[in-house]
């Protein structure tokens, strides 16, 4: 039985010696074959960090020029134009060539132009808003003031920021304030667009209102400018339980505007100096 089953062994294991050449020749395709896939596999992974840093770059290049494409650099003049488009959406902007006095005031308030209507607010009880050149011939470019019905339940009656002007007339006469001793406070120096403007606070109480301003003169292009700001409330003794507001936050406020005044010489000195 041990025979039969080795030789049943030695047929299994035995090759047909047709099969022979074959096989070999198989063998001889599949080993080369074999060796070139495992070699370029080998390659591929030795050159596979250089390649990855390459494409990482070719992407960052693509992605910036993408980039550039869709945000191009903005040019001044582009800048300039989109500034000046902001400020218009946040501002009343007043510009007057013929004086060539411009500035921007807070939107939502009352520009007016030219001289005040009778019915104008003013001071309240105190009169009108004021001038204080000491000569005769300024005139009134604009006043802001805020629209009626703000700060109900307070003391507010009005508040206002006005430029006038004076052509013809002199650095000597331009000092001068028609305030009486009385109504003025300490001395004001400020520097509007490079022109040097001083001046005076300014009070006033009576008819159960009082009244606190600043009001400055300035010299420039044959032109003396004035410029005055205040807040008018009632008096303490009758406002009673109304809510108080504070004078000096409003004027604060308002010197925000003055910040804004541009002064440029007036239309008729610029054809002048044309000419």
């Amino acid at each position: 039985m041990s025979d039969a089953i080795a030789t049943s062994q030695a047929k299994v294991v035995s090759l047909d010696p047709a099969l022979v050449p074959l096989i070999c020749a198989t063998l001889l395709y599949a080993v080369p074959w074999i060796m070139g896939c495992s070699s370029s596999a080998t390659t591929a992974r030795k050159s596979s960090p250089a390649k990855n840093a390459e494409a990482r770059e070719q992407l960052r290049l693509a992605s910036d020029e993408a980039g550039d494409k869709l945000a191009p650099t903005m040019s001044g003049r582009k800048l300039t134009i989109d500034k000046m488009a902001q400020r218009a959406a946040t501002s009343l902007q007043f510009s007057n060539d013929e004086y060539g006095v411009a500035f921007d005031a807070p939107k939502g308030y009352l520009l007016k132009e030219g001289e005040l209507s009778e019915m104008d607010r003013g001071l309240g009880y105190l009169g009108p808003v004021p001038m204080h050149f000491a000569t005769q011939g300024g005139v009134r470019l604009a006043t802001v003031e805020p629209p009626t019905g703000v700060r109900l339940g307070t003391n507010f009656v009005n508040e206002f920021f006005t430029v006038s002007a004076l052509y013809n007339s002199t650095a000597e006469s331009c000092s001068a304030l028609d305030i009486t001793p009385e109504f003025r406070g300490a001395p004001v120096t400020r520097t509007v667009d490079s022109i040097v403007f001083r001046g005076t606070e300014e009070a006033a109480v009576a008819s159960m209102h009082q009244y606190s301003g600043i009001y400055l003169h300035g010299f420039a292009n044959e032109t003396c400018y004035e410029i005055g700001y205040g807040v008018a409330t009632i008096g303490d003794g009758a406002a009673r339980n109304l809510k108080r507001v504070d004078p000096q936050n409003l004027l604060s406020r308002l010197e925000r505007i003055l910040d804004s005044v541009r002064i440029a010489p007036p239309n008729f000195e610029r054809f002048t100096a044309t000419d």
